[in-house]
């Protein structure tokens, strides 16, 4: 699976790139993090509770961050492991100064998947994988603001499975109008 996603935030460069690498701000920020701990410099060790609405599980793994090229792109790379599958992926992370006090990020992903996870998830992936990044983007917003504050498992798996629903409801629709025309 593979996706590009982008977000613009009111802050600075300098003040994302800072925040987009401060461990203590990523174990709150990323979705279903248990435990992001460092272990070496720019690596982790990783514990996430991830999942599509079917198929869920507790992961462990690995994350490290290389090619840094402060304050405008770096890449991440992680996987992970668990009862319902594993996880790998990749991803550029590139900052832009749109202008003053604003700055454009660009996330660049290549994920896959293996096991349990793979075979009921597979179509759903890009979805949830869009919307992980929306949600990282938008406590990352909350988190410049002053408004720390951890993302939570259950309230994210909601919102990715009813944007999923809405998504499948509008693509249904989408096709009968173009019967009807037909």
């Amino acid at each position: 699976m593979q996706f590009d996603y982008s977000h613009v935030l009111n802050h600075s460069r300098e003040l994302v790139w800072k925040a987009m690498l401060d461990p203590v701000v990523l174990s709150r920020l990323i979705p279903g993090i248990e435990k992001f701990e460092e272990v070496a410099p720019d690596q982790y060790s990783v514990v996430a509770m991830l999942g599509v609405p079917t198929v869920k599980g507790v992961y462990s793994g690995k994350v490290e961050i290389f090619d840094r090229q402060e304050p405008s792109s770096y890449r991440l790379r992680g996987e992970a492991r668990g009862a319902p599958g594993w996880a790998k992926g990749e991803v550029l992370m590139t900052l832009k100064a749109v202008n003053s006090g604003t700055t454009q990020v660009d996330a660049k992903a290549r994920a896959d998947i293996g096991g349990t996870i793979a075979g009921v998830g597979q179509r759903m992936m890009e979805g949830v994988g869009k919307a992980t990044a929306r949600e990282f983007f938008n406590a990352l917003d909350r988190e410049l603001q002053g408004k720390q504050q951890k993302v939570g498992t259950f309230r994210f798996s909601v919102r990715v499975f009813f944007t999923m629903l809405r998504n499948a409801v509008g693509r249904l629709l989408r096709g009968r109008s173009a019967d009807k025309v037909a």
